[in-house]
């Protein structure tokens, strides 16, 4: 180790003296960004109201574990939290949009296929030529982080004879060129591949795989809790914001982003970051609390490195397959009901993985904590709730499934048959049920049904989550556990969104009854 120490600035100067400005043998040069995107201008309109309309905030980001990703089966990440807490305040959910290291956001943002671009943006003349940027959403500073026992001094000459890697994307690479040819200190700088994240490129640090690497410091401060073999050396800039990204034309979706962003997080006159309670407890959870961070970056409550949903994954998919269903989308929903816990209980006496009411549970009803039969008698109440939406398409099938096992058959009722005698078709979900259930909690709608008033909102939301959740755990989680390759699961080619019309496909029809 000593000798690679020793080495690494002789090596680097005789490589620069051979007239070698790059790291020449990376395929990934380290060249300054530039050039129009593909989509210059926004091609929809869809500002706040058309968003609300809909229903749904669309994220883009990257899946790593600041910005979002699946944790104990649930969606996580600061940027997701935060977003997902002024959507809330709005009754949207958010459609998040993955996008790859190196993909062009502008494009992305301005087709249509996003609202917000949540990755962390420091502002820039390149990208406010195409977009807008919000108030700032965190502050951070670029710095170098190195080996914990690298020798060398924590100062920009101390970069001698390094190679420095950037992230794929990285808004830094221009700046570090910049510092290279003003201070003619002779250091290499490499992208990482765009299947790198921050995380195992830091870790490849660790292990002495990279020499260093330039990140946030508090991405870095708050990675080194998991990987204490690292430090961190010379800053490259001053601390900037971090802002996200919207379209030109929506002032309406911007100016609501700003006051929400206003009255979380400012930078103060005296230069201290000033943060509302519940920011706050956001940051803290992604950036400053040991055991948080460690459980983020644990691979075992994450899908996306062990393959696993729950501990119960193998039971759901047992009896979700002899059933007919796509064991993922149970998934999505006994997350949604009780968080993979067995041993839940409402205040309506709803108990278990699926929060049955032992009056349905029929001959589990004393054994509803158990998993194997709770699920039995969860999936027993839904095939028989699936079979009666048989017409349906195939999404408008699960949807109104999902509905009728939140809100009950009675309401579901009620509000198609308001539906029916308002015009409207009590066979669709979007303009149809979606738009008709909320209507329960007016008093001159409820008093004219059978079942009277109902929380109908919350029912439209608990669909809409449990179908987004759906469509992370297929992206990240196989059908069958020893396939290689999950032919049914989607793709995301360039962040596209996927079309649930494809469910046909995805999800069998429950067997007929014997």
């Amino acid at each position: 180790m000593a000798v690679r120490r020793i080495l690494l600035p002789l090596i680097g100067l005789a490589l620069l003296a051979a007239g070698c400005g790059e790291k020449i043998e990376s395929n990934r040069r380290a060249e300054r960004p530039g050039g129009e995107p593909e989509i210059p201008r926004p091609v929809v309109e869809r500002d706040l109201k058309e968003i609300t309309r809909s229903g749904h905030l669309r994220m883009i980001t990257y899946y790593n574990s600041r910005n979002y990703f699946i944790h104990r089966g649930g969606q996580a990440g600061f940027d997701y939290e935060l977003l997902d807490r002024f959507a809330r305040t709005r009754n949207l959910t958010i459609d998040v949009v993955i996008a790859q290291p190196g993909d062009d956001l502008v494009s992305m943002l301005n087709s249509g296929r996003g609202d917000v671009v949540c990755v962390g943006h420091t502002p820039s003349e390149d990208i406010e030529t195409w977009v807008n940027l919000t108030r700032p959403v965190n502050f951070a500073q670029k710095v170098v982080v190195l080996n914990a026992d690298d020798p060398r001094p924590d100062t920009l000459a101390g970069l001698a004879g390094l190679s420095v890697t950037v992230p794929l994307g990285c808004p830094t690479l221009p700046t570090l060129l910049d510092l290279r040819e003003e201070t003619q200190i002779p250091f290499f700088i490499d992208q990482g591949l765009p299947s790198m994240e921050i995380e195992e490129l830091l870790a490849k640090v660790s292990r002495w795989e990279l020499d260093a690497v330039v990140v946030n410091d508090t991405a870095a401060r708050s990675l080194m809790t998991w990987l204490p073999n690292l430090r961190l050396g010379p800053t490259i800039g001053t601390r900037e914001p971090a802002v996200w990204l919207v379209r030109d034309n929506t002032p309406e979706l911007q100016a609501a982003l700003d006051k929400y962003l206003e009255a979380s997080v400012r930078l103060a006159p005296n230069g201290r970051i000033r943060r509302n309670q519940t920011y706050g407890i956001i940051h803290d959870r992604y950036f400053s609390n040991p055991k948080t961070i460690k459980g983020f970056l644990n691979a075992a409550h994450r899908p996306d490195k062990s393959g696993r949903i729950s501990r119960y994954d193998e039971e759901i998919r047992r009896q979700s397959e002899k059933a007919g269903f796509d064991w993922r989308l149970i998934a999505a929903l006994i997350y949604q009901e009780s968080r993979f816990n067995p041993h839940a209980r409402s205040k309506a006496d709803a108990r278990g993985l699926m929060q049955l009411l032992p009056n349905f549970a029929g001959a589990q009803a004393d054994s509803l904590y158990y998993p194997e039969a709770n699920l039995r008698a969860g999936l027993r109440l839904m095939t028989n709730i699936h079979r009666g939406y048989a017409y349906l398409d195939s999404l408008d099938r699960w949807r109104f499934s999902l509905a009728e096992y939140h809100a009950g058959h009675g309401h579901v009722s009620d509000a198609r048959r308001m539906l029916m005698d308002g015009g409207g078709d009590p066979n669709k979900w979007d303009g149809g049920l979606a738009k008709a259930l909320p209507k329960l909690m007016e008093q001159r709608y409820y008093s004219r049904t059978r079942h009277g008033y109902y929380g109908g909102a919350k029912t439209v939301l608990y669909v809409k989550e449990i179908l987004n959740r759906y469509r992370m755990y297929r992206r990240l989680v196989p059908l069958d556990p020893a396939a290689v390759a999950d032919s049914l699961a989607f793709e995301l080619p360039g962040g596209v969104e996927e079309d649930l019309s494809a469910l046909p496909d995805l999800i069998q029809a429950p067997p007929p009854p014997e």
